[in-house]
C-alpha cells in the first residue's frame, strides 16, 4: 500500500516513532517530574541535561551577541550547535514543538564550519549561528509535511530558497517546527504531530500558524527562527509566547520552495517570510543580512530591496489605534497598549496621534474570501487522502464553509484591495506618521480551539504593510474582567468578549474570565510601517521597544 493511501493514524504513529529516535537517550527528560506544572519556562536550565556552559550559551545571548562570540572564536560552532540541539530536544519533550529533527547533520556541519575557521577562510555573515525553520520550508532530505499525513515520507529533493541562502551565509539548520493542519488557524495542532503547548501556560494555545517556532524560542531552544505569515502566522505566536516577530513585506525574504497550501496559481493575498527572535535587533540582523545578499540568485519572485543603513529619526510620530472596529480588546490588551502609549508620550521623543482604521469590516471580509477563492475543496481533498478529520480549531473558522468565487469576483476583490491600500497609505501620509501602534489581537493567548479571528493582523497582509510584534509584559492580577457593555461592535464582538464557549469536553468558561486562567500569559503590541520600508520600521521599532521595555531592550 502506498503511503498516500494509508490511514493518517498509522502514518502519524510511524512519524512520531521516527521523531523520537532522533533524540539521544541522555537528552531525555523524566516528564513525570513536571506533571501538574503549567509553566515550563525555567525547566531547560533546571532539568540537569544542559551543563553550565550550555546553559550560558543558550540563555545569556541573543543571536546578535552569540554571532559575535562565534566570529571572535570565543565559542566554537560545534559546542554552540550541540547546546541548542539539546535545548531544542528539551523544549520538544515539554511542548511538542518540533517536526523534523536533524541534530546529527547540524553538528557535522558545525564541525565543518570550525574547520573553515582553522583554514583561515573568510568567515561567512552568519558563521555557525543555529537557526530553526517552520515546517513549511523545504530542507533537502526531510519531509515538508506541514502536519498532513499525505505529505509524510516525501523528503524534499532540494532546499527551499531561504534554506539554501541561510546555509550559504554560514547558518546551521537543525530542526523544523510544528504548525496547524491547513496552516490557517491560531492553534498549532495537527493529526500527525499533535498539539504544541504554550510554555508560559500550558492551558493556553501557543498560537499559529508558526506556533512551534513560538514555543521553541520562548524556551530558548532557538533564539532565531523563520516563519511565514499570510494572516498573522508570525505575529500571533509572537504574542502568545512573549517573543519578537517581524512580518516583512511580501517578496523581501525569499519564499520559493515554501509549502503554504494555498491553491497553486491563485496568487491572491501572498504569504511572506520573516524572523521570530528573542530580541528586536535579531529581527533586524536577519533582515539586514538577507537584504544585503543577492537574493535574486535564490528566488525568481524575490523583490531585491537593498538595506541602506538608514539613520534613525530623533523624533517620531506614532498613530495609536486602540481597536479595529470589529473586536474590542480585553482588559490585559487594553492595559498593555495604553501603558505603551503613555510611555511613548512621556519619553518626549514621540508624538502619539489617535487614529481609527477605515473600512475594516470590508477589508477583513474580503481577506477571508481570498483565503478560499475556490471554496474548501482544495483543503478537504488533501485531508481525504489519508482520511484525516478536521482539527477543532479549523472547524470553528469559516475557511471550510465559504463558497468560492468566479473570475469576476476575483477581479472585484483585487479592485477593492487596491483601493483600500491607497486609502491606508493616505491615512499614513495625511497624518505624517512613522508607524501605527495597535494590538496584535483582541486578546492574549486563549484556551485551545478558541482563537477569535485575525482581523488585527490580516489587514496588513491584505495591504502588504510590514509589521513587528514587541512584547509588552504579562497578564497581571489587576486585569479583572469588565462589563459586557465594553463590547460595542455587535453580536460577534460580544461573543468574543464574553460569551461562554466550549473549550474542553466538559468545561465551559468565558474567553476572558480574569487573570487566574491566563496566569503568565504574555501581552504585546504591534507596530506597522510603510510597504517596502522594512528597514525604516526596524529603526522605528528599536526606539519604541527601548521606551516601552526599558532596560529589557538591547542596544
Amino acid at each position: 500500500m502506498s503511503e498516500s493511501k494509508k490511514d493518517y493514524r498509522s502514518i502519524a504513529a510511524g512519524k512520531k516513532l521516527q521523531q523520537n529516535g532522533k533524540i539521544p537517550k541522555e537528552w531525555l527528560l523524566s516528564l513525570k517530574e513536571y506533571e501538574g506544572s503549567s509553566n515550563f519556562i525555567d525547566i531547560p536550565t533546571t532539568c540537569g541535561i544542559l551543563n553550565d556552559v550550555e546553559c550560558k550559551i543558550t540563555s545569556e545571548y541573543d543571536a546578535t551577541a552569540l554571532l559575535e562570540k562565534l566570529k571572535a572564536g570565543d565559542l566554537s560552532a560545534e559546542q554552540t550547535t550541540v547546546a541548542f540541539c539539546k535545548r531544542a530536544a528539551i523544549a520538544h519533550q515539554l511542548c511538542n514543538c518540533l517536526t523534523e529533527i536533524f541534530f546529527d547533520e547540524a553538528i557535522d556541519r558545525a564541525r565543518q564550519l570550525d574547520q573553515e575557521r582553522k583554514s583561515g577562510k573568510t568567515l561567512r555573515p552568519l558563521h555557525g549561528l543555529p537557526i530553526s525553520l517552520k515546517d513549511s520550508f523545504q530542507v533537502k532530505g526531510y519531509d515538508t509535511s506541514t502536519g498532513l499525513g499525505c505529505f509524510v515520507n516525501e523528503p524534499a529533493e532540494e532546499h527551499s530558497s531561504l534554506a539554501a541562502l541561510l546555509l550559504d551565509l554560514g547558518a546551521i539548520l537543525y530542526c523544523k517546527t510544528n504548525l496547524p493542519q491547513s496552516i490557517m488557524t491560531g492553534d498549532s495542532d495537527n493529526n500527525v504531530f499533535g498539539r504544541t503547548l504554550n510554555p508560559h501556560n500550558t492551558f493556553l494555545t501557543a498560537g499559529g500558524s508558526t506556533g512551534g517556532e513560538g514555543a521553541l524560542i520562548a524556551l530558548r531552544g532557538s533564539i532565531l527562527g523563520v516563519g511565514t505569515d499570510i494572516g498573522g502566522s508570525i505575529r500571533v505566536p509572537s504574542l502568545c509566547n512573549g517573543i519578537y516577530g517581524f512580518r516583512s513585506s511580501v517578496g523581501l525574504v525569499p519564499h520559493g520552495g515554501v509549502r503554504d497550501l494555498s491553491v497553486p496559481g491563485t496568487d491572491g493575498v501572498r504569504s511572506s517570510a520573516g524572523p521570530l527572535a528573542t530580541s528586536l535587533r535579531d529581527c533586524a540582523l536577519f533582515l539586514k543580512t538577507i537584504m544585503q545578499t543577492d537574493t535574486w540568485r535564490y528566488d525568481s519572485t524575490v523583490i531585491s530591496v537593498p538595506w541602506t543603513d538608514l539613520p534613525s529619526k530623533k523624533r517620531l510620530r506614532i498613530g495609536l489605534v486602540r481597536d479595529d472596529g470589529i473586536y474590542t480588546p480585553t482588559p490585559p490588551i487594553r492595559r498593555g497598549l495604553e501603558t505603551a502609549a503613555d510611555l511613548l508620550r512621556k519619553s518626549g521623543d514621540v508624538e502619539v496621534i489617535p487614529l481609527s482604521l477605515p473600512n475594516m469590516i470590508g477589508v477583513y471580509m474580503d481577506f477571508i474570501q481570498y483565503m478560499a477563492l475556490l471554496g474548501s475543496d482544495h483543503y478537504l481533498e488533501l485531508f481525504a487522502r489519508t482520511k484525516e478529520p478536521v482539527i477543532p480549531s479549523l472547524a470553528v473558522t469559516p475557511l471550510l464553509t465559504l463558497k468560492g468565487t468566479d473570475l469576476r469576483g476575483f477581479f472585484d476583490l483585487n479592485v477593492r484591495r487596491a483601493a483600500a491600500a491607497k486609502s491606508y497609505l493616505k491615512l499614513f501620509l495625511d497624518n505624517d506618521i512613522d508607524a501605527i501602534l495597535m494590538p496584535v489581537a483582541a486578546h492574549t493567548a486563549v484556551p485551545f480551539n478558541s482563537w477569535s479571528g485575525i482581523s488585527y493582523t490580516s489587514l496588513w497582509n491584505a495591504l502588504d504593510f510590514p509589521a513587528v510584534v514587541l512584547p509588552a509584559g504579562k497578564v497581571q492580577d489587576s486585569d479583572l474582567p469588565d462589563d459586557i457593555s465594553n463590547a460595542t461592535y455587535g453580536p460577534q464582538d460580544t461573543k468574543v468578549y464574553s460569551l461562554c464557549m466550549v473549550l474542553l469536553a466538559s468545561l465551559h468558561t468565558c474567553l476572558y474570565t480574569g487573570p487566574e486562567l491566563y496566569k503568565d500569559a504574555p501581552i504585546a503590541v504591534q507596530l506597522v510601517g510603510y510597504r517596502h520600508r522594512d528597514e525604516a520600521l526596524t529603526n522605528t521599532a528599536a526606539i519604541v521597544d527601548g521606551i516601552i521595555n526599558g532596560k529589557k531592550a538591547r542596544d
